[in-house]
């Protein structure tokens, strides 16, 4: 007790010193920073110069590549690191150094003036027939980030994250290719397997969209997704998955699509498993403030193993409401399977997630994340079933600092919780932490 006394006191004179160090430093730069309301976007008929300008100071250009680099450091209290169930987990302070940097290249000048994201870059080849078609014509985007993290305590723990990413992008007259990649390695929090765990995920996504008329396209996606564990006791799998859009702009708020997807699962070991699902996917925008979006049907499941096929639901749903520039909400839905770690079992994910953010004070922003997942087990082979079902309650709440454009800070407060059927899986685990993000 009185070492984990110790150790907090530590923290909070080290988080202390951050913050007084970034109070010091908005005092001197302070003038420096632009809030929206400052903001008025040049007309249409500005000139390409001053949009290149202005992309020139918010990015580092070197033969006609445009270099975002950024660092953040992250410090957290976590009175569980390994999620366990006992009465007495294992809590440590994690400190942890986030070196990036963006690269992007192509049309993007009239897009991308400040510090981009390789979502940011995705958004850009646009898949909506409601939203501005204007857009690059092509462009590619590269991510890098290690995280590299230090337990104060429990240095056999100590570790690097690899992250990175892809996005490229090139539109024709009527056809649009989208290429995307993400890379993950590294150590996670898993509640299938109750522990911390080492993963290797892949992702990788080719998309075509061609415009058949002003109102209606056609989209093929391909994906390719694997899921590896360092731990041979998990079971590893990969996935190949097809879909095919029809998609029809009906009326000047509503665009709705009819498709269907296929997929191949692959696990490491146990039996294969393919799939098919008919689907039907829409987009309303009910007002500058609210739009409505989501993608349903039904998916017939077919097991090598010799277990009877399976027909259930799925479907993805979210709302954005955003009364004012200053806050915003949002909500989602699913149902949805996957393999689990077992391999002899998949999961299915009944949950939903919400979330408000609130602008405070100019530079000072406020958010909450919270939501529910209800995850039961189902047996694939002739074994006997564990009956496994676990409830899951994810919460976030975030007061992020705006220093200037370059620098913010953010206080965060973590709660992960999981009832489950089987005790040993059960666990309460809190993470309260600060973070200093830079952008160039």
């Amino acid at each position: 007790m009185q070492t984990r006394s110790k150790t907090v006191s530590g923290l909070l004179v080290r988080v202390a010193w951050i913050f007084s160090w970034i109070y010091c430093l908005n005092s001197a730069r302070g003038q420096d920073y632009i809030t929206p309301s400052d903001v008025m976007l040049p007309p249409e008929a500005a000139s390409q110069e001053a949009l290149d300008e202005s992309a020139a100071k918010a990015s580092l250009r070197f033969l006609g590549l445009d270099f975002f680099p950024r660092a953040a450091v992250n410090v957290i209290y976590d009175d569980n690191i390994l999620i366990s169930s006992t009465n007495n987990p294992l809590s440590d302070v994690r400190w942890t150094l986030l070196p990036g940097f963006a690269i992007a290249a192509g049309d993007l000048s009239l897009f991308l003036s400040g510090p981009v994201t390789l979502a940011e870059i995705r958004s850009l080849l646009n898949y909506s027939l409601l939203d501005d078609s204007s857009r690059p014509q092509r462009y590619v985007g590269v991510d890098y980030a290690p995280a590299i993290n230090f337990y104060t305590e429990n240095s056999k723990y100590n570790g690097v994250d690899q992250i990175a990413g892809l996005a490229a992008g090139y539109a024709f007259s009527r056809l649009a290719i989208g290429l995307d990649q993400d890379f993950f390695s590294g150590d996670v929090k898993n509640n299938g397997v109750g522990d911390l765990v080492a993963e290797s995920i892949f992702n990788t996504r080719l998309r075509f969209r061609y415009e058949l008329t002003d109102r209606s396209d056609a989209e093929i996606t391909g994906q390719y997704h694997a899921l590896a564990y360092e731990d041979p006791r998990y079971e590893s799998y990969q996935e190949f998955r097809n879909e095919d859009w029809y998609d029809r702009l009906l009326g000047a708020r509503l665009q709705v699509g009819l498709g269907a997807a296929f997929g191949l699962v692959f696990p490491e070991s146990n039996p294969d498993q393919t799939y098919q699902q008919l689907l039907v996917r829409g987009l309303y925008v009910v007002s500058g403030k609210l739009d409505l979006r989501g993608t349903a049907g039904i998916e017939f499941r077919q097991y090598a193993s010799g277990q009877t096929g399976t027909v259930e639901p799925v479907f993805t749903l979210s709302a954005t409401y955003q009364p004012r520039i200053s806050t915003s909400f949002t909500l989602e839905a699913y149902r949805r399977e996957e393999p689990s770690f077992a391999g002899d079992y998949n999961y299915i994910s009944l949950g939903f997630a919400a979330g408000v953010r609130q602008q405070l004070l100019g530079r000072l922003t406020a958010s909450l994340n919270a939501g529910y997942d209800n995850v039961n087990y189902v047996l694939l082979t002739s074994g006997i079933s564990n009956n496994r079902s676990d409830n899951y309650y994810p919460i976030r709440a975030n007061l992020q600092y705006d220093v200037n454009r370059h620098l913010a800070t953010t206080l965060f407060f973590v709660h992960l919780q999981d009832a489950s059927s089987i005790g040993r899986y059960s666990y309460v685990d809190n993470m309260v932490g600060a973070r200093v993000n830079w952008n160039y």
